[in-house]
């Protein structure tokens, strides 16, 4: 009777959709059915047959190894086991082995037949999810899956990969992302890891991969290893092998390329036909051969799956610059906005987000690399790139056309000179434009470096013309009269010393951009700039404050003024005008500063609302206390003021200060340079407080003796800088310790040390005291020390005891130091080695420290005179410490191996050899990990 009245009762829900339930609820249903449809079948072992997912060995490509292939695959099985881990991302440009080294790992975790399924599958380049199922169920060895309703087929699924425990699902060579739930992948399940390859970084984000892992080229010699290897036992003469050399540099460490390269070269024997193939793949010009057919299709496909027709152009354009050339990012988008590939934006702030994203795209597929903040191609990819612009382009960006003195283009059908295309051509004296179409499309004209002497007048006709560059043509003297370019929207002439006028500027009425520094013009006849309305950009050596006053467009002014009324003046037009949130102040007069509406000539105004602040030369300022509250300023920088002597406070005297207890309260960054009479950031009496403050850099202030002085009285029993994170001090001559022991409770969140070339420089914390304060120092993450030749010892055995979060140290050129964790000063001076002894029998632990680099420390005897559990380290080194001996750091041994241990870096096995590890055997298990 029940069974019979929850069958009515299911009945009646029938005509209620199944995607109008919660997704757990259409998952139990549909998977309820599923069962119910096995149960029916009368199959005791399910509707399809059950079999072992763990016999198919793929076929594994014979590579040579190389330290790139096996660093990372010790990282992805390290990720592999983490539990925390599910899902793991593997991306890299094409051709860079990553579907190799998978292959690899996937045959290693099938051959340690530790109970684990691993599945493979190779993912289309058009996604299907319903193929994708299909494919899955089929890997699963459960034959061909009938469902065809995608829901169901994503719970039947969802449970056969549920109750399979322990799995590894390889999606290799993934386009773009996907919801996992409506495959039926329960990557949360216990057990189940999912692994994705791709060429996109933003693929990995978007399917939440906790971890996510680059694979970058190869270095030169495992290149030239691969390529010799692919290659076959060939003899090669000097010649030859100079060339083979060369053409492995032009694959730039790419496996897919060196390996095509080799095997292309095969039984050629003649060096003037290998020398053919290397200038042909200079050149990108590799016709049908196997280059283009394997490499430079595969490289392509990361460009056509480019989201919009925008971002492609974009790409195209990085490739006219010269080979191996880092691109500043700015630099890139101005290139962007010249060729009218950005558009559709009223202010340069926002063409600089929407470049910036185009180039965080571009990088995030791999199609440009990243490095120290600027970006390059890589050469494969360039050449790629080039043979996509073939037919419409000539680019000889790089070839040093040196002793070119004329060039013509009359009557060619070429309607865009792209900027950075220019040549390099020093002696060039004639340029002639005449002839059909340019007129017309000219939109981009860069002659930067050029040594032209003169502009033809035939760039008048040039009607269409956006962009004249002209940056270090340090031979230009005329250019001709410009107001019929209406078009133009950028000039620059930077570093054009002879040119002395530009005739016409003030009838350029779409101007955006004009930079005259360093040019011939120091400032502007009065009336030209009237015109400019559209102007964004300024740069000139000076500037009248009732010419700039009109300019209601401009976002960027870098120019001085003649005079501080000039200057107030400006300021003033700038609060009347909105929201101006970055100044540079360059001061060479005896000047104070003065935040609010009023100032006079002896004063120099700054607008209340700035958010970032440099100050230079402010000669007039002994301290900010009288500035007025910044309420905005978020970045402060302060360069040679050489009168300052703290930001507020005083030392023996009392500032009234009652008026501004909170000068900068959104305060994030200081930074204090060449102040030489600075003695405390904050004296006594200063009240200072400050909320948001994350890092203080201080550096070249000789006479600097702390942070704050002694007396500093704090506003707020809660901490003064809650949130500051990171202190650099560096050639500060006076100081002898960072921070003193009393600021401690009001540096909750301090997490690293940087102290570089402090002559006295005694101690991180003076005096440290025998109890720490509660929760003191708890965050500290990284102390970094270098040539401090007075420091004896890094940090007392009290201080270890509070650094649980400590991850990196790195102790460099201190000529004195002795120790790096020791007893106290006092102890040693009073003769008092009882509490010192006591230590040899402790086990401390830093169990997050991740490296440890102690370099040039002649005196040096000891790290700690106890042992230190240190279950994270993966990287030490050992440098030019003659005198030390013990190494007192014990590693978690697993399977006679240290999981964590990377590399060990010493001088020499002389100086291996004269360490003391532990116990002989612990010391053999860890010489593979020695690197001299």
């Amino acid at each position: 009777m029940n069974v019979e009245k929850l069958r009515k009762n299911f009945q009646s829900l029938e005509p209620v959709s199944i995607e109008n339930l919660p997704p757990q609820q259409q998952v139990d249903l549909l998977m309820k059915e599923a069962e119910d449809l096995n149960i029916k079948g009368k199959f005791p072992e399910g509707l399809f047959e059950v079999g072992d997912a763990k016999v198919n060995i793929l076929l594994e490509r014979k590579l040579q190894a190389g330290k790139v292939f096996e660093t990372n695959t010790k990282k992805i099985l390290r990720c592999l086991t983490e539990d925390h881990i599910s899902r793991l991302g593997i991306y890299g440009m094409g051709g860079v082995r990553k579907t190799t080294i998978m292959v690899h790992i996937h045959n290693r975790l099938l051959k340690k037949g530790n109970h684990i399924n691993v599945l493979w599958i190779a993912v289309s380049q058009d996604l299907s999810i319903h193929k994708l199922q299909g494919d899955i169920w089929k890997a699963l060895k459960l034959g061909g899956l009938k469902e065809e309703d995608m829901m169901k087929r994503a719970a039947m699924l969802f449970h056969q990969l549920s109750k399979r425990g322990k799995s590894v699902l390889i999606l290799d060579d993934v386009w773009e992302h996907f919801d996992l739930d409506e495959v039926g992948i329960p990557v949360e399940a216990d057990g189940l890891k999912l692994v994705v390859t791709t060429q996109s970084f933003e693929v990995c984000r978007q399917m939440h991969c906790q971890e996510k892992i680059k694979i970058e080229p190869l270095s030169p010699n495992e290149a030239q290893s691969l390529f010799l290897k692919e290659l076959g036992p060939e003899a090669l003469s000097l010649k030859i092998e100079a060339v083979m050399k060369l053409i492995v540099e032009e694959c730039a460490g790419l496996p897919l390329g060196i390996i095509t390269m080799a095997r292309t070269m095969r039984g050629v024997s003649d060096l003037f036909e290998r020398k053919d193939i290397l200038e042909r793949l200079k050149e990108s010009n590799m016709g049908q051969m196997d280059m283009e057919k394997k490499v430079l299709t595969n490289l392509k496909l990361s460009y056509s799956r480019l989201s919009n027709h925008e971002v492609q152009q974009c790409f195209l354009c990085c490739a006219l610059y010269p080979e191996d050339r880092l691109i500043h990012k700015f630099e890139l988008i101005e290139f962007f906005i010249d060729e009218g590939l950005i558009g559709g934006l009223d202010k340069r702030e926002k063409f600089y987000d929407r470049g910036l994203t185009i180039l965080n795209k571009l990088e995030n597929v791999c199609l440009l690399e990243n490095d120290r903040g600027m970006v390059k191609m890589h050469d494969l990819i360039r050449d790629m790139a080039l043979h996509v612009m073939s037919a419409t382009s000539m680019i000889k960006a790089g070839k040093g056309l040196t002793r070119l003195l004329k060039v013509s283009f009359m009557e060619n059908y070429i309607r865009v000179i792209p900027s950075n295309m220019s040549p390099n051509c020093p002696k060039l004296a004639t340029l002639l434009l005449n002839g059909s179409l340019w007129g017309n499309g000219l939109k981009v004209l860069n002659l930067s470096g050029c040594g032209i002497r003169e502009l033809p007048n035939s760039i008048l006709d040039l009607v269409n013309l956006r962009a004249l560059l002209l940056r270090e043509c340090r031979e230009l003297c005329r250019i001709p009269y410009l107001g019929k370019l209406s078009s133009l929207r950028k000039l620059d002439v930077h570093g054009c010393r002879y040119l002395k006028a530009v005739e016409g500027l003030e009838m350029l009425v779409n101007l955006r951009y004009l930079d005259l520094s360093k040019s011939g013009i120091e400032i502007l006849v009065e009336g030209n700039l009237a015109g400019l309305a559209n102007l964004q950009y300024l740069k000139i050596v000076e500037v009248k404050g009732e010419d700039v006053t009109k300019l209601w467009a401009l976002e960027t002014l870098d120019s001085s003024f003649q005079n501080v009324v000039d200057f107030n003046k400006y300021m003033r037009f700038l609060q009347q005008s909105g929201p101006h949130h970055y100044y540079q102040l360059v001061v060479n007069q005896e000047k104070s500063l003065w935040a609010g509406g009023e100032s006079n000539e002896d004063s120099i105004l700054i607008a209340p609302d700035v958010q970032r602040l440099v100050g230079r030369k402010c000669g007039g300022m002994t301290n900010l206390s009288n500035i007025g509250p910044l309420e905005s300023l978020k970045v402060l920088i302060m360069e040679e003021w050489v009168n300052l002597q703290m930001l507020c406070g005083g030392v023996d005297e009392v500032i009234d200060n009652h008026d501004f207890p909170l000068l900068f309260p959104s305060l994030k960054m200081l930074t204090v340079e060449r102040c030489p009479k600075l003695k405390y950031l904050f004296g006594n009496h200063s009240k200072v407080t400050l909320p948001h403050l994350q890092q203080i850099v201080i550096k070249n202030c000789e006479e600097l003796q702390g942070i704050t002085a002694a007396g500093a009285i704090f506003a707020t029993p809660l901490p003064a800088f809650p949130n500051l994170e990171k202190i650099v001090i560096e050639r500060c001559a006076n100081m002898k310790s960072v921070v003193e022991s009393e600021l401690l409770p009001h540096l909750p969140n301090l997490r690293e040390f940087t102290v570089q070339h402090c002559e006295k420089m005694e101690e991180i914390i003076g005096r440290a005291p025998q109890a720490m304060p509660p929760g003191a120092l708890s965050l500290l993450t990284y102390i970094w020390i270098e040539r401090c030749p007075n420091m004896q010892k890094l940090l007392t055995h009290e201080l270890l005891l509070h650094l649980p979060n400590i991850q990196g140290i790195l102790v460099h050129d201190c000529k004195r130091m002795e120790e790096i964790i020791g007893c106290e000063g006092q102890q040693r001076q009073l003769g008092d080695e009882v509490s010192c002894i006591n230590i040899s029998s402790i086990h401390s632990s830093l169990p997050k420290l991740n490296f440890l680099n102690l370099i040039t420390l002649p005196e040096l005897e000891g790290i700690y005179d106890g042992t230190i559990n240190c279950d994270s380290i993966q990287n030490i080194g050992l440098l030019d410490c003659p005198k030390l001996k013990r190494i007192p750091l014990h590693l978690p041994i697993l399977n006679n191996s240290f999981p964590s241990l990377r590399e060990i870096v010493v001088d020499d096995e002389a100086s291996w050899e004269s360490l003391e590890w532990g116990p002989p055997h612990v010391k053999s298990l860890l010489r593979p990990f020695v690197v001299f």
